[in-house]
């Protein structure tokens, strides 16, 4: 059983920030000690570099106590410099990215791979379609209405088309992640190039901070998390670390790597993306790390049974592989009523990987990271739902045709 975890998440195109993280650990938390009936929460005060930030975490039942030391790779001051361009120059960049993506064939290997990630790739540029086309109507309308003819209608028309595209933008670019969800793509395409030597160097910084944990933390397994586009990030910093150290698996404490709602495919899929491929194709080489993905149907921004190395579509479920794919069904994870609401709330759904469960099911975010199965157990098949009774105690295995039963309570797992 685990004792000691050290934990990286290097999220997706989110700009949280440290504080925001904690907020958000708090509440999925709070969560998972109702639906586990265990005792969690984050222990220590917020340990920030402009690279990381840290805290601890401490999780406990009846006959067992793990503790976690939670570290945020950090790349959020990068995103927020990408969010503050204007937006004439994020319009321009985001027509280039869409031409860049049908003229190399990327966007029809999205509708091969996984066709609602290509509408999430499409639809803020629908979004801007839709606002141009109220635009034009409301300067056809502008026009009939005055009367007006000739080049005063053409510029009449004009203007109010103009203004109206760019009012709607301005109101809603922000309220609906249009404008977010634009900053994305521009900087997919620009690191798919090789164009961001910030984000380049800060995978570097994150490449030393996982030799350096591995190495030497006092812990019994390291397990890195990426999110969304963090999964990319992860390949990336996980096959620099390969590069330096070829022995990093062999260092004594179990290294493992989590992807969950993964795009790697994003980049991978696109011609110039060899760097990823590679990268994907070095972490799966190391088969001394254990590496399981978490794919959703409900899921629309990720590549749901889809293979990130490979990159073939894949049964549901897969052991065995480089990586171990799992398929979770996001409403066994809530309870009906909230998936109801929040059906359409496609940007909930796909962060529901990061959150506390409200129903016991196969995969737990909290129960993975601070809990006290080790990872290749904690993310079998079955994952925690046979091994914890009602008030959050440890069971045994449950053999053939018996049911589970609790280790002895004077021998507590993990006591430190």
């Amino acid at each position: 059983m685990i004792a000691r975890r050290h934990v990286f998440h290097i999220g997706g195109y989110d700009p949280i920030s440290p504080e925001q993280q904690v907020n958000r650990l708090e509440r999925s938390l709070s969560v998972f000690q109702r639906t586990w009936g265990v005792r969690a929460g984050i222990v220590s005060a917020i340990e920030a570099t402009p690279v990381s930030a840290s805290w601890v975490v401490e999780a406990s039942g009846p006959n067992w106590s793990t503790r976690t030391s939670y570290e945020m790779l950090r790349w959020d001051d990068l995103i927020l410099e990408d969010h503050a361009r204007g937006m004439g120059s994020r319009l321009w960049q985001s027509f280039v990215t869409l031409v860049d993506f049908i003229v190399t064939g990327t966007l029809f290997r999205f509708m091969y791979a996984n066709w609602k990630y290509a509408g999430f790739f499409l639809f803020p540029y629908l979004y801007v379609a839709a606002f141009i086309g109220c635009g034009v109507a409301v300067g056809y309308g502008l026009v009939r209405l005055t009367g007006v003819s000739g080049f005063p209608a053409g510029v009449l028309g004009v203007a109010a088309a103009v203004g109206v595209s760019a009012g709607l933008l301005r109101l809603l670019g922000w309220r609906r992640p249009i404008n977010h969800v634009f900053d994305d793509w521009i900087f997919s395409r620009e690191f798919v190039y090789g164009r961001r030597p910030q984000m380049d160097a800060r995978i570097d910084r994150f490449a030393e901070r996982i030799l350096d944990r591995v190495r030497n933390a006092d812990v019994d397994e390291v397990v890195i998390i990426g999110h969304c586009l963090g999964a990319a990030l992860v390949m990336d910093a996980v096959a620099r670390a390969l590069e330096r150290d070829p022995e990093l698996a062999r260092r004594g404490r179990s290294l493992c790597i989590l992807t969950v709602g993964s795009t790697i495919a994003k980049f991978s899929l696109h011609p110039r993306g060899e760097r990823i491929r590679q990268a994907a194709r070095t972490v799966a080489g190391e088969i001394r790390i254990p590496w399981t993905e978490y794919h959703a149907r409900d899921d629309a921004i990720s590549f749901y049974r889809f293979d990130p190395v490979m990159l073939k579509r894949v049964s549901r479920e897969r052991s065995g592989g480089r990586p171990d794919i799992r398929r979770v069904q996001l409403h066994d994870m809530m309870d009906r009523a909230s998936f109801r609401r929040h059906r359409f709330n496609f940007m909930l759904l796909h962060y529901k990987f990061l959150m506390g469960n409200s129903v016991r099911a196969n995969y737990d975010y909290c129960l993975i990271i601070c809990g006290p199965l080790p990872f290749e157990e904690i993310t079998s098949p079955r994952g925690g739902v046979d091994r914890f009774g009602e008030d959050g105690a440890l069971l045994q295995h449950a053999s053939s045709g018996t049911a589970a039963t609790r280790p002895a309570d004077a021998a507590v797992v993990g006591a430190v």
